[in-house]
């Protein structure tokens, strides 16, 4: 009689017909294991040509009725052969094995940046806005027990310097339970390719400006009298536009809302979404538009299928003026180009983009604008509403 070793022989674990798969427990973590067995028998018996792993079987014994890490007990015997072969010992006598039912949950990523000690996160004069992550959230499968104590899901980003422009990293996901230490037998489907954007501003103090929508072509190099109260702020701006930008737009403002007198627009700083504004008492920006020395004169405006205009208009569908009509439009202006204008230099839009598709078919009511073609220092005031027939909408 020899004695051999055979090496790397796979421990079978089946829960097949157990009270464990009854339960609905499954493995997780470290399931594949293997053990050096070594035998006893003739030496020609035991020849490798004749005898391996395959005729060893190497079972663990599965009796597992609760959630947990638990020891399970090897048992080995020799299949598949004939012949006075025994097992003499084997390397795995017991097994260690995490047995719960599976859980699946949804997290929201949170970025965690950690910066190296003795560096400062916002060198002078920048500021470090809310990180920007390449994904939001990430499913995490696992034991339940785990899954259920997960409280935090969070992209980790380690830096060793400040800083200073727009930057972009990758970022290793964690895991946190309520102790903040990381489960053992979880994962994610975020495991890699997740990166995060730490957007940087810089301090500006500069102008503030507004801009303008449907400014007739006198008013662009001829503007009317505007004031901006306060003139100036102290803001912060995204890091890479601090060049290109030359003053602080808070908004823009329609020409159809602008009248023949002083108007007075409010501008919510909290609206403001380009860049953050880091005087903390300001509240609000006033603009005041001077719009008296204007005049003001109403016209009947017939609108026909020649004097309106549709924009965006759906392929296949059709919008027309079903009749004739006739609209008092209000326009400002200088006095003399007033004196000079008639109903005829006058024309109507009307965008589809605003116009519900709920709305199907037939003649309904749409807001259209009105502007004025024949004096370049007038504009129309107000909104306005046409009726409009529209066809070819499915359904």
């Amino acid at each position: 009689m020899v004695e051999r070793t055979v090496t790397d022989v796979p421990i079978n674990i089946d829960l097949t017909d157990t009270a464990t798969e009854q339960l609905g427990y499954q493995m997780f973590g470290e399931t594949k294991f293997t053990a050096d067995v070594t035998v006893r028998g003739p030496k020609y018996q035991l020849a490798e040509s004749f005898f391996g792993a395959g005729n060893i079987r190497l079972s663990a014994n599965v009796d597992v009725v609760s959630a947990g890490l638990k020891t399970l007990k090897v048992s080995a015997s020799v299949v598949d052969t004939t012949g006075d072969i025994t097992i003499v010992s084997y390397t795995q006598e017991t097994v260690e094995v995490y047995f719960d039912q599976p859980k699946q949950t949804e997290y929201t990523i949170e970025p965690e940046i950690d910066y190296a000690k003795n560096i400062d996160p916002e060198p002078e004069g920048y500021i470090i806005d809310t990180p920007i992550l390449s994904v939001s959230s990430t499913v995490v499968n696992g034991p339940a027990t785990e899954v259920s104590k997960i409280k935090r899901v969070v992209a980790r980003v380690n830096l060793d310097q400040p800083l200073t422009e727009n930057t972009t990293v990758n970022a290793q996901i964690v895991l946190l339970m309520n102790d903040n230490s990381s489960p053992k037998y979880c994962t994610c489907d975020v495991e890699s390719d997740l990166s995060v954007t730490i957007p940087v501003l810089k301090q500006v103090d500069l102008p503030v400006s507004v801009s303008f929508i449907n400014q007739p072509i006198a008013y662009q190099n001829k503007p009317l009298n505007v004031t901006i109260s306060p003139a100036r702020v102290n803001a912060a701006v995204p890091a890479d536009q601090v060049d290109a930008t030359q003053t602080l737009e808070i908004g823009a403002v329609d020409f159809s809302e602008i009248d023949n007198k002083l108007n007075h627009i409010t501008v919510d700083v909290a609206s403001i979404e380009a860049y953050r504004i880091l005087d903390s008492d300001l509240t609000q920006i006033r603009i005041t538009i001077d719009g008296s020395a204007m005049n003001k004169q109403t016209f009947e405006v017939p609108v026909t299928a020649d004097t309106v205009t549709f924009l965006n208009v759906p392929e296949g569908v059709t919008a027309s003026i079903p009749k004739d009509q006739t609209v008092p439009v209000t326009v400002i202006g200088p006095e003399d180009s007033l004196a000079e204008l008639t109903a005829a230099g006058i024309y109507a839009e009307v965008d589809y983009a605003n116009i519900a598709a709920e709305n199907g078919n037939g003649e309904i009511t749409a807001t259209a604008r009105f502007f004025v073609k024949s004096q370049k220092d007038c504009w129309c005031y107000g909104s306005y509403k046409l009726n409009v027939s529209v066809d070819g909408l499915d359904g």
